[in-house]
């Protein structure tokens, strides 16, 4: 339930909020008066009542968020009148808002809007069109004709604007290529190392210049291979690593120690040969860009699309000076784009 006398909640109600707008006042407001009854020795315990304000909150935003989105710029007003938002609690703090579409015979699930009133909240799709079924050889049948998928793709904009976001790119093609990021695989470690004569008990240490790059693992080994590691701590700054230890033992003395460590090489990935494989057979150029680990595509319509690496942790992110445009968008200007991805993603163990 919630108290109408408040002249905040009044305004958010009675006003014709953006989507983004309505997102941020009653996610304020939600989290305030959530906070108010866990802390209060009444409410704290009261799952029921908890999971009721959550209820009456995530209700408030499915109507607001309805009203935006069904007179967006652009969206078919038939289509519009076919949709409908229903909310749902799952805990006391978590619930959602399921997006339907309407039809004569059913309705149609399609995506997800998880946790809407948390800054962690997450578009998750159900029946949304796929980049399997894109660029499918053979006919695929979607459950959209064109103008649906039209009217889809300006749904989804608006929940973007709001700064609702799918998670995965595997999920739908109507997601922004501008900030698109995913797991991948850097085939290009190797190991490097420093060894030194052990001439007494007691202290060593062994350092290596690593230029930049990023240690993984590292071991320190005897003659006979057996680690030592335990016997100190490593320490790093910008390009140096090393190992200390103030405990090596007499059994030592005369040996060599090696310190092996583990470093990315640099940004070349097995992704990114597919991409220039299959874009230099599409008469696509494919160069390296102005900032370390970026490269450009230039597309015939005089736009840039680049990949960016980043070896750090293991991903690659798409950029695009059209931030709007969707894979699917630019996949039927350019088949090469879904088909890289399509190679690439879900999870092939040759990329990731």
């Amino acid at each position: 339930m919630l108290n109408y006398r408040d002249q905040a909640l009044q305004k958010i109600a009675t006003s014709a909020l953006s989507a983004q707008d309505a997102r941020i006042k009653i996610t304020e407001h939600y989290a305030h008066a959530f906070n108010k009854q866990q802390n209060s020795a009444l409410w704290a315990q009261n799952e029921a009542a908890l999971a009721n304000l959550t209820t009456s909150y995530t209700t408030l935003l499915a109507d607001k968020l309805y009203q935006a989105l069904s007179t967006l710029p652009g969206l078919d007003k038939g289509f519009a009148e076919r949709l409908w938002l229903a909310p749902q609690i799952r805990t006391s703090g978590h619930s959602q808002i399921t997006v339907y579409l309407a039809s004569a015979e059913d309705n149609l699930e399609l995506l997800v809007i998880d946790s809407p009133l948390l800054d962690s909240a997450a578009l998750v799709a159900r029946n949304l069109p796929t980049l399997l079924q894109v660029t499918a050889k053979e006919d695929v049948t979607l459950p959209f004709d064109d103008n649906e998928l039209a009217a889809l793709s300006v749904l989804i904009k608006g929940l973007y604007d709001a700064d609702f976001a799918f998670k995965t790119v595997d999920e739908t093609v109507l997601q922004p290529v501008d900030g698109l990021t995913f797991q991948t695989k850097y085939d290009n470690t190797r190991a490097v190392t420093t060894t030194k004569l052990v001439e007494a008990a007691g202290e060593l240490t062994l350092g290596l210049d690593l230029a930049g790059a990023t240690p993984l693992t590292f071991h320190v080994l005897d003659d006979a291979g057996h680690d030592w590691m335990d016997l100190g701590t490593e320490a790093q700054d910008a390009d140096a690593f090393s190992w200390a230890s103030t405990t090596i033992p007499e059994e030592l003395v005369g040996h060599k120690l090696t310190l092996q460590v583990l470093i990315h090489a640099g940004e070349n990935a097995p992704a990114l040969d597919e991409l220039f494989v299959i874009a230099s057979n599409h008469a696509i150029l494919m160069r390296q860009g102005k900032r370390a680990g970026s490269y450009d595509l230039a597309l015939p319509n005089h736009q840039s699309l680049s990949v960016i690496t980043n070896t750090d942790s293991d991903t690659i992110t798409l950029r695009y000076p059209e931030t709007d445009v969707q894979i699917m968008e630019l996949n039927h200007q350019y088949p090469f784009i879904g088909e890289w991805l399509k190679t690439i993603l879900p999870q092939k163990r040759a990329f990731n």
